[in-house]
């Protein structure tokens, strides 16, 4: 109890939690609170009621207080001091009686609260008439003092702090006004902090005439997060921070909302294939994709697995594997444009000993290793044309030669390609042959964006908080509904592998707190850049969903344009037109 004393005389700076629930003022010793001021508006707001009940007549202040603390309270904490909300002006109040029974509890202060500096208008002008005002409760905290309690002020403006000052009271708590949590916009919290570093430096400089050294805490207003604080103490005098709804009523609200969000996620896709394997998706986009995944993984079928960089297209290949007959076997995946075009063949076939410079020795290609298995070619719109040729040669005969090697090696493997080009724009171009590419889309899998499948992204986000929490050995991260919001009406131009990283970031930024909403506007920066681009891409879908369901239907047919009008359900004449404005 002393503890607090000496920082005061030597001032030091103090966090003081205003609270009205034990388990409250636990949390807010296991914070490190250096006190604490039990107050009825405490009650009030555990309850979910503003902190403004507490000036109405539902009850008595003191007795509540008073039960807050001694029933509640005190048998819940061990070490923090604690200030008692006194209500001055209760008719029913003998202070010579209870300031003594305050300090044979063990409380070791009081503070004013509830005061009259809430009200204003005319209620206020008669208050101070019939003398029951401001001054009432400067005389309750030096009455105080006598009992060797300490004291601390709530005070509104300059001439009540002079007041409280002029009164020997030990602490000054300045007042901003009731917590501004919800006003978000940066710029306007900005300039609230603004003019509350003005209003400050106005009230210390007006008490610094009569009082030389006082000692000023502050709560709330504006000031409602832990960076706002920084800025107050550079650039005001203020030594200390007392917040009431800040960290006894936002905080919990919000976790409580999230965590019954979690859980009714949860209950709600439960009753959905929301996964399969490592994917998550309740969207009705990915339960397609689900559902064709299932469908050709028991075949031995090539695939083609299209969709933007970040999307999973490797995920959605393993798993293809590990639900195929395959899956005891090798899966080898190959990024087909890591490799220069001179050791790409090596890479693939494999090579004999002396083929070419380096080759010191016989060496494997991806095909004999994924032998009875899968082959995985990631970004197949890169491999060179000449590689290109032996490849189709592989797929169709089943067989390759090695590089410098004249033995036909018999294969038994599963391909699988994926890429995030146009194929209309590469063949068109030559830099991708047509019957290649009839020979790997016998089976195309189309995954779709981020922006696309939004009602996936809680869950992704849940998914990676949870790995983060392991990886970084710290508390899942809390995510406010306007973090997540904006998590979802994200743009995402790099897709899942873009906002798996966000999230790491925000680990790291964070180390297991809250989700700051400042750090996503600052990785979405560059993002907004490429929104036009993307909408413009977006534009475009359908038709290029046309025109790959046609080259499907054509390749499934041979070229045969009367067996793939009849199976889309369209004349010739609409498949002429199809194919014409895919040349355009």
């Amino acid at each position: 109890m002393q503890n607090i004393r000496r920082m005061i005389q030597e001032f030091q700076p103090i966090v003081g939690a205003a609270i009205g629930a034990g388990m409250s003022a636990a949390a807010a010793e296991l914070g490190s609170a250096d006190l604490l001021m039990v107050l009825n508006a405490g009650y009030f707001r555990s309850h979910g009621c503003s902190s403004m009940a507490s000036l109405m007549p539902y009850s008595n202040a003191n007795n509540l207080t008073w039960d807050i603390a001694t029933k509640y309270v005190m048998p819940r904490i061990k070490r923090t001091p604690i200030f008692l909300g006194v209500f001055a002006q209760d008719p029913y109040l003998n202070l010579d009686s209870y300031l003594p029974e305050i300090k044979e509890q063990g409380i070791l202060g009081v503070t004013n609260f509830p005061s009259v500096g809430f009200v204003d208008g005319k209620y206020r002008e008669a208050l101070e008439e019939t003398g029951l005002g401001y001054d009432y409760e400067v005389e309750m905290l030096a009455q105080a003092k006598k009992y060797d309690l300490m004291t601390i002020g709530f005070c509104f403006n300059s001439d009540e702090a002079i007041k409280m000052a002029l009164a020997g009271t030990d602490i000054l708590c300045l007042d901003l006004g009731w917590a501004e949590w919800r006003k978000t916009d940066f710029e306007e919290h900005k300039i609230a902090i603004n003019h509350a570093v003005d209003y400050i430096k106005h009230v210390v400089a007006s008490v610094k005439k009569h009082a030389p050294k006082p000692y000023f805490v502050i709560l709330e207003g504006p000031v409602i997060l832990p960076k706002d604080t920084i800025q107050i103490y550079h650039e005001t005098e203020v030594l200390g921070y007392i917040g009431g709804s800040t960290i006894e009523r936002f905080p919990a609200a919000s976790n409580i909302t999230q965590t019954v969000q979690e859980f009714k996620q949860a209950t709600i896709s439960a009753r959905h294939i929301n996964q399969l394997g490592s994917m998550i998706g309740v969207s009705s986009a990915m339960q397609q994709v689900f559902h064709k995944i299932n469908c050709v993984a028991q075949s031995d079928v090539p695939v083609l697995i299209v969709g933007e960089s970040g999307t999973g297209k490797e995920l959605v290949a393993r798993e293809i594997h590990r639900l195929s007959n395959r899956n005891k076997k090798p899966f080898i995946c190959w990024n087909c444009g890591t490799i220069t075009e001179s050791l790409c063949e090596s890479e693939l076939f494999g090579h004999e000993k002396g083929s070419f410079t380096g080759a010191v020795g016989r060496k494997l290609g991806k095909f004999e290793i994924a032998n009875g298995g899968t082959l995985f070619m990631d970004e197949i719109a890169n491999l060179p044309i000449k590689v290109q040729s032996a490849l189709l040669r592989a797929i169709q005969e089943k067989e390759i030669i090695r590089v410098g090697g004249e033995e036909n090696i018999q294969i038994d493997v599963r391909l699988i390609a994926a890429s995030n080009q146009d194929f209309t724009e590469l063949i068109k171009s030559g830099g991708f042959r047509l019957d290649l590419y009839y020979r790997l889309n016998t089976f195309v899998l189309h995954i779709p964006p981020l922006r696309e499948r939004k009602e996936d992204i809680p869950f992704l986000v849940t998914e990676f908080i949870q790995e983060f929490g392991k990886k970084y050995n710290c508390p899942a991260l809390r995510i406010s509904k306007q973090a997540m919001d904006n998590l979802v009406e994200h743009i995402w131009p790099g897709n899942i592998r873009e906002l798996r990283n966000a999230v790491e970031r925000c680990f790291i930024l964070g180390q297991g707190k809250r989700f700051s909403i400042e750090w996503l506007d600052e990785m979405f920066g560059l993002d907004r850049n490429l929104e036009k681009t993307l909408i413009s891409k977006a534009s475009k879908s359908d038709q290029s969903a046309k025109r790959d369901m046609l080259f499907d239907m054509l390749s499934r047919y041979k070229g045969n344009k009367t067996a793939a009008a009849k199976e889309l359900g369209v004349s010739r004449k609409t498949i002429y037109n199809w194919l014409s404005r895919s040349k355009e």
